[in-house]
C-alpha cells in the first residue's frame, strides 16, 4: 500500500456516528500535557503531534539522548472500566502488556482493509489486562464493537486512565508495540507514517 492510497481513502471516509469511547462526542478538545491531565466526565481528548514536557521517564528520555516527547496519537480520557469500541472492521494484528513505567500497559493492534489497495493499522493502548485473555492474532471485529475495556492506573504504565489510539501506516515487523512518541528531530518522519486520526474518530482535524 502507497500512502497515497491511504490519503485518498482517508480525504472521502464519512463520519460513521461511532465513538471509539462511549460519550467521546462530549469530550472536551485541547492540549493533554502535564498537569492539564484530567480524568473523569467530562471526557478530554486530544494530543496529536503534541510536544509534551510530560514524558520524563527513562523510556522516553534516556540519559544523554535527544529525548521522545512529539505524540503519535489522540488520547481519550475517560473512567477506568469503559468500553473501547472500533470504528472500523478489522482483525487482530498483534496484542501485548507493554510493563514499562510510562507504557501503554496491554495493548491491542488491529489490521484493516477498507478498500481495494489499503491497509493500515490501528493501536489501542492503556487496556485492562482481562482485555487480552483469549484473544488471537486473525479474531475479527465489526465496526462499532466493543474489543476491550479501559485500564486502571496501576495496569497501564502509571498514567491516568486513558486511551491512546493511533493510525499506523508501516509497522514492519513490530507485533503488539509501536512507538507512540518520537524525537523532535523526527517528527515530520513519524507524523507521516502515524497520521492525524481524528478524522476516523469522528473529531474535528484531519
Amino acid at each position: 500500500m502507497t500512502h497515497v492510497a491511504f490519503t485518498s481513502w482517508y480525504a472521502s471516509l464519512k463520519p460513521t456516528g461511532i465513538e471509539v469511547v462511549p460519550g467521546l462526542h462530549r469530550a472536551l478538545p485541547g492540549k493533554l500535557d502535564g498537569a492539564d491531565i484530567r480524568t473523569g466526565e467530562p471526557l478530554r481528548v486530544g494530543g496529536y503531534g503534541e510536544d509534551r514536557s510530560v514524558y520524563t521517564q527513562p523510556l522516553f528520555a534516556p540519559e544523554g539522548a535527544e529525548p521522545r516527547s512529539v505524540h503519535l496519537g489522540v488520547d481519550v480520557f475517560a473512567p477506568a472500566g469503559a468500553d473501547v469500541i472500533t470504528p472500523l472492521s478489522g482483525r487482530v494484528h498483534s496484542s501485548r502488556i507493554n510493563d514499562a513505567e510510562g507504557d501503554y500497559g496491554p495493548t491491542i493492534i488491529l489490521e484493516h482493509a477498507p478498500a481495494p489497495g489499503v491497509k493500515f493499522h490501528t493501536l489501542y493502548g492503556h487496556l485492562s489486562r482481562d482485555s487480552l485473555k483469549g484473544l488471537k492474532p486473525g479474531t475479527a471485529f465489526m465496526a462499532g464493537e466493543k474489543i476491550a475495556d479501559l485500564g486502571t492506573k496501576r495496569e497501564n504504565g502509571g498514567w491516568p486512565p486513558h486511551l491512546h489510539f493511533q493510525i499506523i501506516l508501516d509497522i514492519g515487523s513490530a507485533k503488539g508495540d509501536y512507538p507512540g512518541v518520537c524525537r523532535r528531530s523526527e517528527q515530520d518522519h513519524w507524523l507521516g507514517i502515524c497520521p492525524d486520526p481524528s478524522r476516523l474518530l469522528g473529531l474535528t482535524g484531519a
